[in-house]
């Protein structure tokens, strides 16, 4: 492998790919805002996340010419998410006294019931809000907890959790396709829809019911404690009742997935083999969460490092991918 040097790396700054262009089944050029670059003989790698890389093959690829395609952006997945903030009284729980700094803890739990969904938890507590555990809070919590609520409790150990499920990747009423009429901008012309169907309805009740059980189990040191709940964070209003369903659930979905699934030869609909290549494209390969089959509820982060890796080291040593893909053993 040769090293990576400025003498063969080129980074081109301030240039938008609006189009791949292709000679047959081999793409060639790209089509930017500074003009057409040629690819020469090189592997194309789409590492720009679902949506971005999902509107750059629609614009380039017709279905006619390219029927594997045809179901690029039919299928979608993401997480929705709920989120509450909840504290009681440092006296209530087996936790050193105030004056002892900052504690912090955190947990993930997961689980299943329609679909996958999972909790992650912080919790902090601190009498010194005006020190540098404020920083040490917003550096290590999982779900930031705002600086207003940790300086409004001193006295409080506070919890904020975060739960996220999965959207039905089998819900037709998900997709991504391109606008309808001539539009201006390749770079901004695709159309996103989401649409919850009963069982994503079903699971984002059962998480949020999971999720204000699991925070009042682990608040309560006794039967009949009460767990505060924050309900308006600009006039500082806790309440011991929950927060509504609508005031918990996040507006948009995270973590777009699948866009462009990768299935074997056994899956004739999906647009990636396992090579990572897109199908009936000779040079184009795909990484990131577009090749989720299924959303799952986990964070896909490392998951997209380690696929990226694999791609990249198969490419390199000139291996058969879809073999490796198929006899690799995780660890």
């Amino acid at each position: 492998m040769k090293e990576i040097t400025s003498a063969n790396v080129q980074t081109i700054v301030r240039c938008s790919v609006e189009k791949i262009i292709y000679d047959g089944k081999k793409a060639t050029h790209l089509q930017t805002s500074l003009g057409v670059l040629p690819l020469h003989n090189a592997k194309l790698i789409l590492a720009m996340s679902t949506l971005p890389s999902t509107t750059l093959v629609l614009n380039s690829f017709g279905k006619g010419e390219f029927p594997f395609l045809a179901n690029v952006g039919k299928r979608l997945t993401a997480h929705f998410v709920s989120s509450a903030v909840a504290r009681v009284p440092r006296n209530r729980l087996p936790v050193p006294s105030a004056g002892q700094g900052v504690q912090l803890g955190a947990v993930y739990i997961s689980g299943k019931a329609q679909a996958q969904y999972h909790l992650q938890m912080s919790a902090v507590a601190t009498s010194n809000p005006e020190s540098r555990d404020l920083e040490l809070c917003r550096q290590f919590s999982a779900n930031s907890i705002s600086e207003g609520c940790i300086k409004a409790s001193p006295e409080h150990v506070l919890v904020s959790c975060s739960a996220l499920g999965e959207l039905d990747h089998k819900n037709k009423d998900n997709w991504f396709r391109l606008k309808e009429g001539t539009q201006s901008d390749l770079t901004s012309n695709g159309e996103l829809q989401i649409v919850p169907n009963d069982q994503d309805l079903t699971l984002w009740d059962t998480m949020d019911d999971v999720m204000f059980k699991t925070i009042e189990s682990c608040l309560s040191s006794s039967p009949g404690d009460k767990v505060e709940y924050l309900h308006d964070e600009n006039k500082g209003v806790w309440k011991t009742e929950r927060p509504t369903k609508e005031s918990i659930h996040q507006k948009n979905a995270v973590h777009d997935a699948s866009t462009m699934w990768m299935g074997g030869d056994g899956d004739e609909e999906a647009p990636v083999g396992l090579d990572y290549r897109l199908r009936g494209v000779e040079n184009v390969f795909i990484t990131g969460g577009a090749l989720w089959p299924t959303g799952g509820s986990w964070n896909p982060v490392l998951t997209i490092v380690a696929m990226a890796m694999h791609l990249a080291d198969s490419l390199n040593e000139g291996k058969n991918i879809d073999y490796v893909a198929k006899h690799s053993v995780s660890s």
